[in-house]
């Protein structure tokens, strides 16, 4: 669909358990309305996640050819990017921020609520009156959860504790330290903007000698994956990723089709995710207090809570499934049902919620405790299953990132501008645009795992890359800017499933654009250091070592040696500087390859001499002809500076028919120039030079 249907995806990173999580609500979303997705990565190849507030390095119009608009998560681009995508005519649906000034649809988690829960939770369940905030407020969604924070405070008569500014919204965005925390007391709690943020100062105030929860309680805000995986496990806000990118697609694609969509703000619900951070139960331990009496409701509202934002399951009704089944002494039903939610968020909370709901709900109705130890045994396995699963995937990403890294950057007879090295990868098909030296984008042969149309090399523009024939192939569109550091080689497109198990910045897509980028460049260096191995670095002609490793295949084959010697360069040299005789010689030079045919063989040998090979000759009069009028083209005035040089050249001709070997060419060519030398006169010093023409 190369006529502006498609839906586009402006993102940091187009993987990765943040991103690539909204992304991956994207593509299910932009399925569903049977509109092709390109994710495009506004950040380098490599790079790591610095940029807040849009990466303003991101200018470049891709694939305008077939996007009709844009959903754009936060960080992905800056407020002059989105400007021209309006000025163009392309809908843009902003996804996780704001930008001021900027009258678009955007699609935003009810930060207040879920840092009100959070700060509440500190205050009410665990008496906290002292708590301390961190967060990188210059981002939209930060100052929010401040204002929220702030809020709380407020409204329980607590004084603010210490605001503790980030640089970013991740690890490294922690550049305060202990003693900043620590300066008027220390707070009871530390409410951080941001998962990320949270465990940033985690580890950093671990390092000071400061533990969570024992010294401070401890939340933030995501409910990323490792945030159930950190120690202690970290309290967080649940936000509605996948709902959140879904209804970003969906708002675009009405727009898209004409249809009128409000403006301003459509908020998500979020949800406070109680851990150990903050104080609350361990893994091990019992589930928190409800208010519910009926043993069916208190069932519902255990599976409501682990239920991820947009499951199209209704927590009611499962819990009727469930507890029919167990009633029923039927286990397979229930045990089929709850793997469902488990698949959906395969966390330890996840499952111990399950185990222990369904505890619950056996203690207070007939239930046969076997099938409930069949349940939690089974839920045990599936959540097994789910961690082999992943750790089998994680191994499987580093065989491939190894395959490729020995493939692009060992093995010589693999061209990395030849896409398919992404054989080796779990991609389906996949087009490189490199830059030729004037800066244009021309694509290679592209790349496809199934049968199907080629995908033609040619000329491209930033605007129509990726090809129309890699749209037409299932699965999302990526693409990624095939630069690292100042290496800028052009793009890369693949298409493959979205990688949201991994760190932001590690997806495979982002590392195949890197070790591409990686691989041209050391190829550009090996020409480079066999161009200066085999050249004549002042000249640029072969010199003596490529010369004599080509002229064995010379030898005994119609051809000529010519073996050139120039007649007063050593005056030249002497009268106008080293300086004059080096332009000399790259004149001469100059002169010898205007003289030549493409097939011919110029070298320099040495010195002020200069050795032909020339292909296809034999001695007569054309090869008479081409010796004298190499000897009148060199032999004529050479202007350098405010001087006029003047030189002659002994030329000597060896015939390669009669030759017995490389080495005999070159003796019976310089026997041959040195006859020619002592049969001519060579012009006196005096007229070798003209001081003032």
């Amino acid at each position: 669909m190369g006529t502006g249907g498609s839906v586009g995806v402006l993102a940091p990173f187009v993987g990765g358990t943040y991103y690539g999580s909204l992304v991956a609500g994207t593509v299910a979303a932009a399925a569903s309305h049977g509109r092709p997705l390109i994710a495009i990565q506004t950040l380098d190849a490599a790079a790591d996640l610095t940029v807040s507030g849009g990466n303003p390095a991101f200018d470049a119009p891709v694939a305008w050819d077939h996007i009709g608009g844009y959903v754009v998560f936060a960080d992905a681009v800056d407020a002059g990017h989105l400007r021209r995508l309006g000025r163009a005519g392309k809908p843009v649906v902003l996804v996780g921020h704001t930008v001021d000034g900027l009258d678009r649809p955007v699609v935003l988690a009810d930060n207040d609520n879920g840092m009100r829960a959070a700060v509440t939770h500190l205050i009410r369940a665990h008496g906290c009156s002292r708590i301390a905030f961190t967060g990188f407020l210059e981002a939209s969604d930060i100052r929010e959860r401040y204002e929220a924070y702030l809020a709380v405070l407020r409204e329980h008569g607590l004084t603010p504790g210490p605001l503790l500014p980030a640089t970013s919204n991740v690890e490294v965005g922690i550049e305060w330290t202990a003693d900043d925390l620590l300066r008027d007391g220390k707070p009871d709690a530390l409410v951080a903007a941001t998962d990320r943020n949270a465990i940033g100062a985690q580890r950093m105030l671990a390092a000071s000698g400061l533990h969570c929860p024992d010294d401070y309680q401890l939340t933030g805000f995501d409910d990323l994956d490792v945030a159930a995986f950190v120690r202690p496990e970290l309290a967080s806000v649940a936000q509605p990723l996948d709902a959140m990118s879904r209804l970003g697609v969906d708002l675009l694609v009405r727009e898209m089709r004409g249809e009128a969509v409000r403006r301003g703000e459509h908020r998500l619900p979020t949800r406070f995710v109680p851990r150990t951070s903050c104080g609350c139960t361990a893994f091990a331990e019992r589930l928190p207090d409800l208010p519910e009496a009926d043993p069916r409701r208190r069932l519902a509202a255990r599976l409501a809570g682990v239920m991820v934002f947009g499951s199209r399951l209704d927590p009611d009704a499962t819990a009727v499934l469930v507890a029919d089944a167990l009633e029923a002494g039927v286990v397979v039903p229930a045990a089929h049902e709850l793997q469902t939610l488990l698949a959906a968020s395969p966390t330890q909370e996840t499952l111990r919620v399950l185990c222990r709901a369904v505890q619950e709900y056996a203690g207070a109705a007939p239930v046969d405790p076997r099938g409930v130890q069949d349940i939690v045994m089974f839920l045990g396995r599936s959540y097994n299953r789910l961690q082999l699963g992943d750790q089998l995937h994680l191994r499987s990403l580093i065989s491939v990132n190894y395959d490729l890294s020995i493939t692009l950057l060992h093995r010589r007879d693999a061209d990395p501008g030849d896409p398919s090295w992404l054989a080796l990868t779990p991609a389906t098909a996949g087009s490189i645009a490199l830059r030729d030296r004037n800066g244009d984008l021309v694509r290679t042969p592209g790349w496809r795992r199934h049968p199907g149309p080629p995908i033609p090399a040619g000329p491209t523009t930033v605007e129509a890359f990726p090809p129309v024939e890699l749209l037409d192939i299932a699965g999302p569109t990526f693409v990624v800017r095939a630069k690292v550091g100042d290496s800028d080689r052009g793009w890369l497109a693949l298409v493959d499933k979205v990688e949201n198990r991994v760190d932001d910045g590690r997806e495979l897509v982002n590392q195949c654009a890197a070790l591409l980028t990686v691989a041209l460049d050391l190829r550009e260096q090996e020409a480079q250091l066999r161009w200066a191995a085999q050249s004549d670095r002042l000249t640029g002609l072969p010199n003596r070592t490529s010369f004599t490793a080509a002229l064995p295949a010379a030898v005994g084959h119609p051809g000529a040696v010519l073996f050139l010697d120039l007649d007063g360069f050593k005056k030249v040299n002497d009268t106008l500087g080293h300086h004059a005789g080096d332009e000399l010689l790259t004149r001469v030079a100059a002169r010898l390859r205007q003289c030549l045919r493409p097939t011919d063989l110029a070298a320099r040998f040495g010195g002020d001499e200069f050795v032909i090979l020339l292909t296809d000759s034999v001695p007569g009069p054309d090869q008479d002809q081409l010796v004298e009028r190499l000897r009148a083209t060199i032999s004529a005035p050479y202007r350098i500076g405010d001087r006029t040089a003047r030189i002659g050249v002994s030329i000597g001709v060896a015939d390669c028919a009669t030759g017995t070997s490389a080495e005999q060419l070159l003796r019976d060519a310089d026997t041959a120039m040195y006859r020619v030398k002592a049969a001519r006169r060579v012009p006196a010093a005096g007229e070798l030079v003209n001081d003032r023409s």
